[in-house]
Protein backbone atom coordinates (compact mmCIF):
# COMPACT_ATOMS: atom_id res chain seq x y z
CA UNK A 1 0.00 0.00 0.00
CA UNK A 2 1.48 3.43 -0.58
CA UNK A 3 2.23 5.75 1.84
CA UNK A 4 -0.97 8.57 2.20
CA UNK A 5 -0.22 11.99 3.23
CA UNK A 6 -2.55 12.59 6.40
CA UNK A 7 -2.23 16.68 6.02
CA UNK A 8 -4.18 15.69 2.78
CA UNK A 9 -6.34 13.06 3.92
CA UNK A 10 -7.34 16.30 6.75
CA UNK A 11 -8.45 18.69 4.44
CA UNK A 12 -10.38 16.10 2.08
CA UNK A 13 -12.09 14.63 5.26
CA UNK A 14 -15.75 15.00 5.36
CA UNK A 15 -17.79 17.79 7.51
CA UNK A 16 -20.12 15.28 8.76
CA UNK A 17 -17.14 12.85 10.14
CA UNK A 18 -15.45 15.23 12.33
CA UNK A 19 -16.15 18.76 14.69
CA UNK A 20 -14.66 21.85 13.84
CA UNK A 21 -12.37 21.23 17.15
CA UNK A 22 -11.80 17.75 16.25
CA UNK A 23 -10.66 18.97 12.45
CA UNK A 24 -8.17 21.63 14.28
CA UNK A 25 -6.86 19.00 16.51
CA UNK A 26 -5.70 16.87 13.74
CA UNK A 27 -4.87 19.19 11.50
CA UNK A 28 -2.27 20.75 14.18
CA UNK A 29 -0.75 17.72 15.06
CA UNK A 30 0.23 16.86 11.33
CA UNK A 31 4.01 16.33 11.65
CA UNK A 32 4.53 18.99 8.67
CA UNK A 33 2.52 22.06 10.75
CA UNK A 34 3.66 20.94 14.15
CA UNK A 35 7.32 21.38 12.89
CA UNK A 36 6.24 24.80 11.66
CA UNK A 37 5.28 25.66 15.13
CA UNK A 38 8.24 24.30 16.79
CA UNK A 39 10.25 26.01 14.30
CA UNK A 40 9.06 29.62 15.09
CA UNK A 41 7.12 29.75 18.66
CA UNK A 42 9.88 27.07 20.15
CA UNK A 43 13.67 29.15 20.90
CA UNK A 44 15.25 25.76 21.10
CA UNK A 45 14.41 24.79 17.26
CA UNK A 46 15.03 28.47 15.80
CA UNK A 47 18.72 27.25 14.25
CA UNK A 48 17.41 24.16 13.32
CA UNK A 49 16.57 23.48 9.89
CA UNK A 50 12.56 22.93 8.82
CA UNK A 51 13.14 19.35 7.89
CA UNK A 52 15.12 18.06 10.41
CA UNK A 53 12.45 19.03 13.27
CA UNK A 54 10.34 15.93 13.09
CA UNK A 55 13.45 13.76 14.13
CA UNK A 56 13.30 15.47 17.47
CA UNK A 57 9.54 14.66 18.06
CA UNK A 58 9.56 11.61 20.32
CA UNK A 59 7.11 9.94 21.76
CA UNK A 60 5.75 9.83 25.19
CA UNK A 61 3.86 6.81 26.55
CA UNK A 62 3.07 8.46 29.91
CA UNK A 63 0.61 10.65 28.07
CA UNK A 64 -0.42 8.16 25.55
CA UNK A 65 1.00 10.31 22.94
CA UNK A 66 2.74 8.13 19.79
CA UNK A 67 3.63 8.63 16.58
CA UNK A 68 2.17 6.86 13.75
CA UNK A 69 4.85 6.42 10.55
CA UNK A 70 2.69 5.50 8.35
CA UNK A 71 0.26 8.57 8.29
CA UNK A 72 2.98 10.99 9.11
CA UNK A 73 0.67 11.92 12.63
CA UNK A 74 1.25 12.10 15.91
CA UNK A 75 -1.99 12.06 18.20
CA UNK A 76 -2.91 10.99 21.66
CA UNK A 77 -4.85 8.53 22.89
CA UNK A 78 -5.57 9.75 26.15
CA UNK A 79 -4.23 13.29 26.75
CA UNK A 80 -5.73 13.49 30.11
CA UNK A 81 -4.19 14.69 33.82
CA UNK A 82 -6.35 13.40 36.74
CA UNK A 83 -3.50 14.16 39.22
CA UNK A 84 -5.30 16.95 40.83
CA UNK A 85 -8.26 15.07 42.82
CA UNK A 86 -11.62 16.94 40.88
CA UNK A 87 -9.71 19.06 38.49
CA UNK A 88 -8.76 16.57 35.52
CA UNK A 89 -7.50 18.19 32.39
CA UNK A 90 -8.10 17.24 28.72
CA UNK A 91 -5.07 18.62 26.55
CA UNK A 92 -5.65 19.39 22.92
CA UNK A 93 -2.34 17.99 21.48
CA UNK A 94 0.64 17.09 24.24
CA UNK A 95 4.32 16.34 22.21
CA UNK A 96 7.13 15.22 23.59
CA UNK A 97 10.59 16.77 21.79
CA UNK A 98 13.93 15.94 21.95
CA UNK A 99 16.43 18.86 22.63
CA UNK A 100 19.30 19.33 19.84
CA UNK A 101 21.91 19.41 22.06
CA UNK A 102 20.71 15.84 23.04
CA UNK A 103 22.86 12.98 22.51
CA UNK A 104 20.06 10.23 23.03
CA UNK A 105 17.29 10.18 20.54
CA UNK A 106 15.00 8.64 23.04
CA UNK A 107 15.21 11.43 25.71
CA UNK A 108 12.57 14.00 26.07
CA UNK A 109 13.87 17.75 26.66
CA UNK A 110 10.92 19.95 26.40
CA UNK A 111 7.13 18.99 26.91
CA UNK A 112 4.69 21.03 23.89
CA UNK A 113 1.18 21.45 24.56
CA UNK A 114 -1.01 23.13 21.74
CA UNK A 115 -4.74 24.41 22.58
CA UNK A 116 -6.89 25.77 19.47
CA UNK A 117 -9.51 27.87 20.62
CA UNK A 118 -12.60 28.89 18.53
CA UNK A 119 -12.69 32.19 20.25
CA UNK A 120 -11.35 34.22 22.92
CA UNK A 121 -15.20 35.33 24.25
CA UNK A 122 -14.64 33.90 27.71
CA UNK A 123 -15.38 35.23 31.45
CA UNK A 124 -11.75 34.79 31.74
CA UNK A 125 -8.65 35.72 30.46
CA UNK A 126 -7.26 32.66 28.40
CA UNK A 127 -3.81 33.58 29.43
CA UNK A 128 -4.40 32.60 32.50
CA UNK A 129 -6.10 29.35 31.84
CA UNK A 130 -2.70 28.75 30.03
CA UNK A 131 -0.68 29.77 32.81
CA UNK A 132 -2.51 26.77 34.83
CA UNK A 133 -1.72 24.71 32.42
CA UNK A 134 2.25 25.02 32.26
CA UNK A 135 1.63 24.73 35.86
CA UNK A 136 0.03 20.78 35.74
CA UNK A 137 2.61 19.73 33.12
CA UNK A 138 5.33 21.16 35.30
CA UNK A 139 3.91 19.37 38.43
CA UNK A 140 2.57 16.03 36.74
CA UNK A 141 6.11 15.32 35.66
CA UNK A 142 7.21 14.23 39.69
CA UNK A 143 7.17 10.66 40.12
CA UNK A 144 6.09 9.58 36.72
CA UNK A 145 8.48 7.42 34.56
CA UNK A 146 9.48 9.89 32.31
CA UNK A 147 9.80 12.60 34.83
CA UNK A 148 11.42 12.47 38.41
CA UNK A 149 11.75 10.84 41.24
CA UNK A 150 11.51 12.45 44.95
CA UNK A 151 13.52 16.05 45.11
CA UNK A 152 15.23 15.82 41.72
CA UNK A 153 13.99 18.86 40.35
CA UNK A 154 17.56 19.06 38.04
CA UNK A 155 14.92 16.85 35.60
CA UNK A 156 12.46 19.04 35.27
CA UNK A 157 11.79 19.86 32.04
CA UNK A 158 10.56 23.13 30.25
CA UNK A 159 7.33 23.29 29.15
CA UNK A 160 5.60 25.22 25.89
CA UNK A 161 2.07 26.08 26.02
CA UNK A 162 0.84 27.36 22.57
CA UNK A 163 -2.65 28.52 22.34
CA UNK A 164 -4.50 29.42 18.75
CA UNK A 165 -7.21 31.76 18.96
CA UNK A 166 -8.96 31.21 15.28
CA UNK A 167 -11.36 34.20 15.84
CA UNK A 168 -10.58 37.31 18.36
CA UNK A 169 -11.62 40.64 18.55
CA UNK A 170 -10.54 43.34 16.26
CA UNK A 171 -7.30 44.56 18.99
CA UNK A 172 -6.20 41.33 18.91
CA UNK A 173 -5.78 40.30 15.35
CA UNK A 174 -2.32 39.28 14.12
CA UNK A 175 -1.12 39.44 17.83
CA UNK A 176 1.47 36.56 18.56
CA UNK A 177 2.86 37.34 22.31
CA UNK A 178 5.77 34.94 24.45
CA UNK A 179 5.70 35.17 28.22
CA UNK A 180 8.06 33.11 29.89
CA UNK A 181 9.75 33.66 33.45
CA UNK A 182 12.85 35.91 33.31
CA UNK A 183 15.56 36.76 36.32
CA UNK A 184 15.98 40.63 37.37
CA UNK A 185 18.62 41.19 39.89
CA UNK A 186 16.57 43.95 42.09
CA UNK A 187 20.01 44.04 44.50
CA UNK A 188 23.76 43.29 44.04
CA UNK A 189 24.03 41.31 40.31
CA UNK A 190 24.43 37.56 40.71
CA UNK A 191 23.34 35.59 37.19
CA UNK A 192 22.24 32.43 37.85
CA UNK A 193 21.79 29.30 34.81
CA UNK A 194 19.47 30.18 32.33
CA UNK A 195 18.02 26.45 32.03
CA UNK A 196 17.04 26.60 36.07
CA UNK A 197 14.65 28.79 35.90
CA UNK A 198 13.74 29.12 32.40
CA UNK A 199 10.91 25.89 32.69
CA UNK A 200 7.83 27.89 31.28
CA UNK A 201 6.91 29.38 27.74
CA UNK A 202 3.30 30.59 27.03
CA UNK A 203 2.90 31.72 23.53
CA UNK A 204 -0.41 33.41 22.24
CA UNK A 205 -1.37 33.77 18.56
CA UNK A 206 -4.31 35.25 16.87
CA UNK A 207 -4.43 34.83 12.88
CA UNK A 208 -5.84 37.74 11.28
CA UNK A 209 -9.04 37.68 9.50
CA UNK A 210 -7.29 38.77 6.24
CA UNK A 211 -4.11 38.50 4.54
CA UNK A 212 -2.30 39.66 1.37
CA UNK A 213 -2.17 36.16 -0.14
CA UNK A 214 0.16 37.72 -3.02
CA UNK A 215 3.48 38.63 -0.77
CA UNK A 216 6.12 36.70 -0.06
CA UNK A 217 6.05 36.71 3.75
CA UNK A 218 5.23 32.70 4.30
CA UNK A 219 4.97 32.79 8.29
CA UNK A 220 3.22 30.93 10.54
CA UNK A 221 0.35 33.60 11.13
CA UNK A 222 -0.14 33.11 7.60
CA UNK A 223 -0.40 29.31 7.11
CA UNK A 224 -2.81 29.28 10.49
CA UNK A 225 -5.22 31.99 8.33
CA UNK A 226 -4.66 29.47 5.26
CA UNK A 227 -5.51 26.54 7.40
CA UNK A 228 -8.70 27.73 9.10
CA UNK A 229 -9.79 31.49 8.11
CA UNK A 230 -9.38 31.86 4.61
CA UNK A 231 -12.71 31.50 2.75
CA UNK A 232 -10.58 29.43 -0.17
CA UNK A 233 -11.73 25.99 -1.99
CA UNK A 234 -9.60 23.30 -0.98
CA UNK A 235 -7.97 23.38 -3.75
CA UNK A 236 -6.69 26.97 -3.65
CA UNK A 237 -5.34 25.60 -0.08
CA UNK A 238 -3.43 22.60 -1.25
CA UNK A 239 -2.03 24.81 -3.93
CA UNK A 240 -0.93 27.66 -1.58
CA UNK A 241 0.41 24.73 0.96
CA UNK A 242 2.42 23.30 -1.40
CA UNK A 243 3.76 26.29 -3.29
CA UNK A 244 4.34 28.30 -0.92
CA UNK A 245 4.94 26.03 2.38
CA UNK A 246 6.79 22.86 0.86
CA UNK A 247 3.87 20.57 2.49
CA UNK A 248 3.14 17.74 0.23
CA UNK A 249 0.44 16.14 -0.59
CA UNK A 250 -1.41 13.63 -2.79
CA UNK A 251 -3.89 14.67 -5.59
CA UNK A 252 -7.90 13.76 -5.05
CA UNK A 253 -10.92 14.76 -6.90
CA UNK A 254 -12.32 17.95 -6.46
CA UNK A 255 -15.28 16.27 -5.04
CA UNK A 256 -13.09 14.75 -2.71
CA UNK A 257 -11.21 18.21 -1.44
CA UNK A 258 -14.00 20.20 -0.60
CA UNK A 259 -14.63 18.12 2.64
CA UNK A 260 -12.33 20.37 4.73
CA UNK A 261 -13.81 23.91 3.25
CA UNK A 262 -17.27 22.40 3.98
CA UNK A 263 -16.61 22.64 8.09
CA UNK A 264 -15.24 25.84 7.38
CA UNK A 265 -18.37 27.16 5.87
CA UNK A 266 -20.26 25.51 8.35
CA UNK A 267 -19.05 27.91 11.01
CA UNK A 268 -18.79 30.99 8.57
CA UNK A 269 -22.83 30.41 7.77
CA UNK A 270 -23.45 30.23 11.19
CA UNK A 271 -21.71 33.22 12.47
CA UNK A 272 -23.45 35.12 9.61
CA UNK A 273 -27.08 33.54 10.70
CA UNK A 274 -26.17 34.71 14.34
CA UNK A 275 -25.25 37.97 12.67
CA UNK A 276 -28.82 38.37 11.22
CA UNK A 277 -30.03 37.26 14.30
CA UNK A 278 -28.50 39.76 16.27
CA UNK A 279 -29.26 42.27 13.89
CA UNK A 280 -33.20 41.12 14.04
CA UNK A 281 -33.34 41.70 17.57
CA UNK A 282 -31.17 44.67 17.65
CA UNK A 283 -33.56 46.45 14.91
CA UNK A 284 -36.61 45.55 17.14
CA UNK A 285 -34.78 46.87 20.56
CA UNK A 286 -34.56 49.74 18.64
CA UNK A 287 -37.51 50.16 16.89
CA UNK A 288 -39.08 49.49 20.19
CA UNK A 289 -36.75 52.97 22.03
CA UNK A 290 -37.81 55.01 18.81
CA UNK A 291 -41.50 54.17 19.43
CA UNK A 292 -41.02 55.44 23.05
CA UNK A 293 -39.40 58.42 22.21
CA UNK A 294 -41.59 59.40 19.79
CA UNK A 295 -44.61 58.73 22.07
CA UNK A 296 -43.03 61.05 24.27
CA UNK A 297 -42.05 63.64 21.66
CA UNK A 298 -45.92 63.99 20.95
CA UNK A 299 -46.91 63.91 25.06
CA UNK A 300 -44.16 67.23 25.03
CA UNK A 301 -45.78 68.58 22.16
CA UNK A 302 -49.21 68.43 23.74
CA UNK A 303 -47.97 69.99 26.57
CA UNK A 304 -46.12 72.49 25.27
CA UNK A 305 -48.54 74.15 23.44
CA UNK A 306 -51.20 74.19 26.29
CA UNK A 307 -48.82 75.71 28.88
CA UNK A 308 -46.27 77.38 26.35
CA UNK A 309 -43.98 76.43 28.93
CA UNK A 310 -40.52 75.68 27.06
CA UNK A 311 -39.20 72.67 25.68
CA UNK A 312 -36.54 72.25 28.85
CA UNK A 313 -39.16 72.84 31.06
CA UNK A 314 -41.72 70.58 30.26
CA UNK A 315 -39.34 67.29 30.05
CA UNK A 316 -38.29 68.78 33.41
CA UNK A 317 -41.91 68.64 34.86
CA UNK A 318 -42.38 65.05 33.26
CA UNK A 319 -39.14 64.03 34.80
CA UNK A 320 -38.22 63.01 31.01
CA UNK A 321 -35.58 60.40 31.70
CA UNK A 322 -32.15 62.63 30.81
CA UNK A 323 -30.05 59.94 28.25
CA UNK A 324 -33.63 60.36 25.99
CA UNK A 325 -33.86 64.11 26.08
CA UNK A 326 -30.81 64.65 23.60
CA UNK A 327 -33.08 61.91 20.95
CA UNK A 328 -36.46 64.05 21.39
CA UNK A 329 -34.67 67.07 21.14
CA UNK A 330 -33.37 65.81 17.56
CA UNK A 331 -36.25 64.34 16.66
CA UNK A 332 -38.57 67.39 17.32
CA UNK A 333 -36.04 69.23 15.17
CA UNK A 334 -36.31 66.57 12.53
CA UNK A 335 -40.18 67.64 12.08
CA UNK A 336 -39.65 70.76 11.94
CA UNK A 337 -41.39 71.77 15.08
CA UNK A 338 -42.04 76.08 15.14
CA UNK A 339 -38.98 77.37 16.49
CA UNK A 340 -40.77 79.32 19.89
CA UNK A 341 -41.83 75.47 20.87
CA UNK A 342 -38.10 74.11 20.93
CA UNK A 343 -36.65 77.15 22.53
CA UNK A 344 -34.43 75.43 25.40
CA UNK A 345 -34.37 78.55 27.56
Amino acid sequence: MNKVNELNEMIDCSGHKLTYDEHCKRILSNKQILARIIKECVSEFHDIPLAEIPDYIVSDPATSINIDKAVDKIYGMNPEDTSVFGAKIIFDIIVGIRLPNSSKKENIGLILNIEAQANSNRHYPLLSRAIYYCSRLLARQKHRPDGFQHSDFQYLKKVYSIWIVMNSKKATEGVMNQYSINETCLKRACHFPKETYDKLTIIMIYPKSKYDMNDDKYDLMELLHILFKAEMTAHEKKCQLEKNYGIMMTKKTEREVEGMCNLSQIHVDAGRREGLAKGRREGRKEGLSEGIIKGQCQIIINMMQKTNLSLHEVMEMLSIDKTLRPQITKLLNRQEIEEPLLSDK
